[in-house]
């Protein structure tokens, strides 16, 4: 059988009821650049334990989201009432990131996701980045057609000794870019991966980790098949689930 890449949702409230979702385009770069099968887990840390659900898994996918991590969850002061979180999310997410490192299996994190990596392993974020003196605006224009939105909009410049550029073969390749927080300290035991022309974090991986750990601050999922970085990177994260399965003879 295919390897099974769970997908933690988001959580909304929706009239009297909470529902977990996850955007189609993360389903769909699974089921197009990978050999694996994509698979939504909930987000209900009150009854569902890390150990429940990856042991029945062979890669994680952290999403994107339009909710931001709670400013506590770094010691921050709490964000002001109108700002969008998702705190089963945060519970949910901040608490499996180090299971699934310390199962050694492979996760691929995008923006939502890639922050929350920071924010579990110590790190810090910038609540508005565009704030920042010397940090340009790296949210999208919600006016724009959706193609503009997630079409490239700055470059990023890659480590040369890292991860993606093991993956990609290029020092500097073409992003979009629609967030609006961006990391301040980094998590203890990352490493920076890439960064745009601002200094800004855009990709890091965990030193320490025994299997594949991306985490990315832009949207390869956007059109993902149609875009060559977005396939390499899928790919290796596929291929490491296909590995971790082998290697763990994993079955339902």
């Amino acid at each position: 059988m295919k390897p099974l890449i769970g997908i933690v949702c988001d959580t909304k409230q929706q009239g009297l009821h909470v529902f977990h979702q996850a955007g189609e385009k993360y389903i769909r770069a699974i089921v197009e650049t990978t050999d694996c099968t994509p698979l939504l887990i909930p987000a209900m840390p009150d009854v569902l334990l890390p150990t429940d659900i990856l042991d029945h898994l062979d890669g994680v996918l952290l999403t994107g989201g339009y909710s931001n991590i709670a400013r506590e969850r770094y010691k921050l002061p709490p964000a002001p009432p109108q700002e969008n979180q998702d705190l089963a999310r945060d519970a949910n997410n901040l608490t499996l990131i180090p299971a699934i490192i310390e199962k050694a299996m492979p996760l691929l994190a995008i923006c939502r996701g890639f922050q929350e990596v920071n924010v579990a392993f110590g790190g810090s974020l910038h609540p508005r980045l565009q704030e920042v003196d010397g940090r340009f605006d790296h949210r999208e224009n919600p006016e724009d057609p959706i193609e503009t939105q997630y079409g490239p909009a700055h470059s990023i410049t890659v480590a040369t000794d890292g991860i993606l550029y093991k993956l990609t073969q290029e020092r500097e390749f073409m992003v979009n870019t629609l967030h609006g927080q961006g990391v301040n300290k980094l998590g203890q035991g990352l490493t920076v991966e890439a960064e745009a022309d601002d200094g800004t974090i855009e990709a890091l991986s965990v030193a320490a980790a025994a299997g594949f750990a991306l985490a990315l601050q832009w949207h390869p999922e956007w059109q993902a098949k149609d875009n060559i970085q977005s396939v390499q990177i899928f790919s290796a994260f596929g291929k490491a689930a296909e590995q971790y399965q082998s290697n763990n003879r994993r079955t339902i």
